[in-house]
């Protein structure tokens, strides 16, 4: 049985490569994915073989419509050459399109029905959703789709490729590090001016008055990262390409998110960490993070600020009750990447 998946982001090629590795010997997944700065450095980080057809669209709506155009007249000939039985999408309306113009079985696995744009797109074409049990199937059905066809795994995405990290993760001792993920500012569903970056100097200066902490910023663009160089490269660590995840996170004392993944993969690893979303509310976050108290929830500057001096001021005993809590979060957690290959092949071949 062949597979296609097409891959936008890093985080879903995290998941991709649990894929991989826990794929049946008689499934064969062929991957593709798009031109997109961090995407590229990141497959090549992981070394995972692809094929990139079109690029990221950007900040604008136009941009973002002619690249899909053109990703779709580019994927249409290499999709009908490798034949495949079906295709997996983490909401890609360009797979979404291709398969359905080709009669394709299309299926989304995906936590984030915030992204209105893409999910009105891809969704009503899609055989299946996949999705966190923290998640509503009423925020799937809006856009289309049948609530039969919206099927939950009890777990919540980054335990696809933490599930084999986490032993090692938990043993490893936290440093004077906080990191801070700057926000996904080129997203449909991101405002302008509502980010992280808005207040990072003031976020910087806090930080610096709570004790010896050694200051990481981790873009998501050059052109982030271009501007956190010149403006904090004396003041914060930058660095030049991508970071394993996992690694640095594990090590930290404090992550601070302005975006989604990063955040959930601090919450399950059990550290210390805060999301600042202004612009949207996150279902699993809303649903299962926050309720739990694994993950600290930020929507206005000030907040942020004081959440940041309060953990701060005593990091080695939020670290303690962080850990404590996610350990039970997880143990009934079952395995996304197994859910998912299952009901994709038995739903494929009926």
């Amino acid at each position: 049985m062949r597979i296609w998946v097409d891959v936008l982001t890093p985080k879903q090629s995290l998941f991709t490569k649990a894929m991989l590795a826990r794929a049946p010997r008689d499934v064969d997944l062929v991957i593709t994915s798009r031109d997109y700065s961090e995407l590229n450095k990141f497959l090549s980080q992981i070394k995972m073989k692809h094929r990139s057809f079109g690029r990221h669209g950007g900040p604008t709506v136009q941009g973002k419509l002619e690249a899909s155009i053109d990703r779709m007249h580019k994927l249409l000939p290499f999709v009908t050459g490798i034949r495949p039985d079906c295709s997996i999408s983490f909401i890609s309306p360009e797979a979404a399109r291709v398969s359905f113009g080709l009669g394709l079985p299309h299926f989304v696995c995906s936590d984030s029905p915030h992204a209105d744009a893409p999910c009105k797109l891809a969704i009503p074409l899609s055989r299946n959703v996949f999705t966190p049990f923290a998640i509503r199937k009423s925020r799937w059905t809006q856009y289309g789709i049948d609530p039969s066809r919206v099927l939950s795994y009890h777990a919540l995405d980054p335990w696809a490729w933490l599930l084999e990290e986490k032993s090692a993760a938990a043993n490893a001792s936290g440093q004077n590090v906080v990191l801070i993920r700057l926000e996904e500012s080129y997203a449909s569903y991101v405002k302008s001016g509502m980010g992280i970056s808005e207040i990072l100097g003031r976020l910087v200066r806090v930080i610096k008055s709570k004790g010896d902490f050694e200051i990481m910023i981790i873009p998501r663009y050059d052109e982030q990262r271009e501007w956190a160089r010149k403006k904090f490269g004396k003041q914060c660590v930058v660095p030049t390409s991508t970071v394993d995840g996992t690694d640095v996170i594990s090590k930290s004392s404090l992550l601070i998110g302005g975006g989604g993944t990063m955040t959930q993969e601090a919450a399950i690893l059990g550290i210390p960490n805060i999301s600042y979303f202004p612009s949207s509310r996150l279902d699993v976050f809303e649903n299962y993070y926050f309720p739990r108290r694994l993950s600290v929830r930020a929507t206005r500057p000030e907040e942020l600020i004081r959440d940041t001096s309060k953990l701060l001021s005593d990091i080695q005993k939020e670290r303690n009750e962080f850990k404590e809590r996610a350990r039970k979060a997880v143990s009934s957690f079952e395995d996304p990447v197994k859910f998912v290959l299952k009901q994709v092949i038995e739903k494929t071949q009926k």
